[in-house]
């Protein structure tokens, strides 16, 4: 077994952050004792052609959406869903409290330290498969929860809409420098370079768009276009010709302990193409990046996989020198994760990564039976140093032993000085596009994530 310890120079943040996870809602009278509960709401995500259907539906952004389609939810009420303790014993069967509307509200003090929420999308005629997610009470929260079940004609999820969206023209002029090409960025617009010095982008109301002014392919000057347009070339914004320095980047790890690497820059609330990093590497040669080193708002992102096949992402503060490096906490091995028994409890263990902070995981098998008895088990839990996930007790029928039967094993991590409820939310949104039953944000709240996404310092690793 070949160990890796990553070790950092990156400088510790500590992290704040309040959402709409932590089970804060409460119901009280007056000289009662306030009980906190955590509020539920399930839905059905579901295709239709663009612009038919019910109007006041809300309509989410999801991966991979059909060209033409736009996606709704449907409020879902058939829906299993039960509490187990912290060693996966049953505990309770809530299904009949979901209500009309979806929604399921749990007193905080009906789940044990420790224990965990199971929804469990059982077989139906369309699909054969049971699709598990649990998790664990640390996580627990206010959460919209996707199922695949399919509810049938009922009503539509209409809140929680979208932030708000601009589309118009941002336009530059370039009167100080010299430049023959120009990329316009947004998060929801990424153009690349060519001569025109005004396009036609999309942008949240509170987002600038990003211009970088290229001559023959060397970065030269950039400027933040802070209001778009309906007519082209309208008040451009100048290229001032700022004298902005080159600096060079390293990264703290061996030639031999990285395959890929690449780096974004983040300003402010939002994530910019600013460089695509490339590292050479059987030299370990990386490329150079520009930027104004007194705006102080920078932070970067950097992507890549290890030799021992770790998909890493990590964010940091920026200085003059951009050190890539990962935290000295985090220790990764090539073990691969095993469910084994623990005192008489089956536990999914991480093996191949450690870390000396608690940590968000995502814990993920596969058991397959039969064609119509085969179960997708994902549990998001916190973690200490050394200890393992314990594994609910589901009580399926033929799909009882994940210590024999389970195969496909995965395994993600969320690595952070302080675990807020914003980076739980990231970390378990993260993976809605995998997840079977998946946490899914209403449009309303993609914003606050996609800060959280860009601005808070973590470690994301997985394998």
């Amino acid at each position: 077994m070949r160990k890796l310890v990553i070790t950092s120079l990156v400088a510790s943040v500590m992290l704040s952050g309040c959402g709409s996870g932590g089970g804060d809602s409460s119901n009280s009278d007056s000289g009662s004792t306030p009980i906190t509960k955590y509020a539920f709401q399930f839905v059905q995500l579901v295709e239709r052609d663009e612009g038919t259907g019910t109007a006041s539906c809300t309509l989410f952004d999801v991966d991979g959406q059909t060209a033409g389609k736009e996606t709704y939810a449907r409020v879902a009420k058939d829906v299993t869903v039960k509490i187990y303790d912290e060693d996966g014993n049953f505990v309770e069967d809530l299904s009949d409290s979901v209500s009309d509307v979806g929604v399921l509200n749990v007193a905080k003090n009906d789940i044990e330290d420790g224990g965990y929420l199971s929804i469990i999308d059982s077989p139906s005629t369309e699909d054969k498969y049971y699709k598990v997610l649990s998790i664990q009470k640390a996580l627990l929260g206010d959460i919209l929860i996707e199922v695949n079940r399919n509810q049938g004609d009922v009503s539509c999820y209409t809140t929680d809409k979208a932030a708000k969206l601009d589309t118009g023209y941002a336009s530059v002029h370039t009167t100080a420098i010299t430049a023959n090409a120009y990329a316009f960025n947004s998060s929801q617009s990424e153009l690349a370079a060519d001569i025109a010095t005004s396009k036609e982008v999309s942008a949240f109301d509170s987002e600038d768009v990003l211009v970088r002014a290229y001559n023959n392919g060397s970065l030269v000057d950039y400027v933040f276009v802070p209001t778009l347009t309906s007519v082209q070339y309208k008040d451009p914004v100048p290229l001032s010709g700022v004298a902005f320095s080159t600096y060079n980047w390293t990264i703290g790890l061996n030639n031999d302990e990285l395959d890929t690497l690449s780096v974004r820059l983040n300003q402010g609330d939002y994530s910019y193409p600013w460089i695509d990093a490339t590292f050479v590497t059987a030299t370990g040669v990386t490329t150079d990046f520009a930027y104004v080193d007194t705006e102080m708002s920078w932070s970067y992102s950097a992507t890549g996989t290890t030799t021992l096949n770790w998909n890493f992402k990590h964010n940091g503060t920026l200085s003059t020198t951009l050190d890539v490096q990962l935290p000295t906490e985090l220790i990764i091995s090539d073990n691969d994760p095993a469910i084994n028994t623990v005192a008489s409890n089956f536990v999914f263990q991480a093996q191949g990564i450690d870390s000396t902070l608690t940590r968000l995981q995502r814990s993920e098998y596969d058991i397959l039976y039969n064609s119509s008895n085969t179960l997708n088990h994902v549990i998001y839990s916190e973690v200490a140093s050394g200890e393992d996930v314990v594994i609910p007790n589901l009580a399926l029928a033929n799909l009882d032993d994940p210590e024999l039967g389970a195969i496909n094993l995965t395994i993600a991590v969320l690595s952070a000085d302080t675990l807020t409820t914003d980076l739980q939310t990231l970390f378990m949104y993260e993976h809605a596009a995998s997840d079977l039953v998946s946490v899914v944000l209403s449009p309303a709240d993609t914003v606050q994530n996609n800060k959280t996404k860009y601005t808070n310092t973590y470690t994301l690793l997985n394998r």
